[in-house]
């Protein structure tokens, strides 16, 4: 049986386990993407855990933004899986994006496929990138062009549940340019959306000092998901 509820008290015991399962799991990405390299085609891993949060990933990999080519959200990929995983939540997570593109009209892979296909009941996505430690905060929250109540709860049960972080909301990032997910979620697929840029420093498998963050995001996350079916 799936569980939607997070019990907070395992959540913490587990987190000196984090570290060793993020490492885990960003193995498993990386043989993935070079899986995908060598096919002609893009791919997307997807995740399906029945919940009414949906995380995405779409920038894991080199990705085209706007028709140009930039380099990977370092990380992102495998933190996404991770949060997915320790929240018991749905993620779809891009592997390879090669094909350029500069709308969602335009785009027709596996990663925007998955999120097309999204039905009931995923009510929200949550879209993870990840920003320079120059940004300043830990965690950007950005609400994008047409924000409404599942996101003002979002907004809400995340800064409370990332009390002990730096979070802020629409700047540096407000996820409201017409290539974000959070675009796509809110004007095209009739769902929440919401974009979390992640701070470098909470990024990196291989450093311990980044699990409490990751953690920490993944409860946020689980909370999220628990206050979406309760509005439901």
């Amino acid at each position: 049986m799936t569980t939607h509820e997070l019990d907070p008290v395992a959540l913490e015991a587990r987190e000196p386990d984090v570290s060793s399962r993020w490492r885990a799991i960003d193995a498993r990405f990386r043989v993935a993407r070079e899986d995908a390299r060598d096919g002609d085609e893009d791919a997307a891993l997807h995740v399906d855990r029945d919940s009414a949060l949906v995380l995405s990933a779409p920038h894991g990999t080199r990705h085209y933004r706007a028709g140009a080519m930039k380099q990977a959200d370092l990380h992102t990929g495998s933190l996404t899986l991770l949060a997915g995983e320790l929240a018991d939540v749905s993620a779809v997570v891009s592997a390879r994006a090669h094909a350029p593109w500069d709308s969602w009209d335009e785009r027709d892979d596996p990663f925007a496929r998955h999120l097309r296909e999204l039905r009931p009941p995923a009510r929200m996505v949550v879209d993870i990138h990840g920003m320079g430690d120059h940004h300043g905060p830990d965690f950007c929250l950005g609400t994008g062009p047409r924000p409404g109540p599942l996101e003002l709860l979002a907004v809400e049960v995340l800064r409370h549940e990332l009390e002990d972080f730096d979070v802020a909301v629409d700047a540096p990032f407000d996820a409201r340019p017409h290539y974000t997910v959070t675009h796509l979620a809110q004007r095209h697929l009739g769902l929440a959306g919401l974009q979390i840029e992640v701070a470098a420093r909470w990024r990196s498998p291989r450093d311990a000092d980044a699990a409490p963050g990751a953690a920490a995001l993944a409860r946020a996350l689980g909370a999220v998901d628990a206050g979406l079916r309760a509005a439901a």
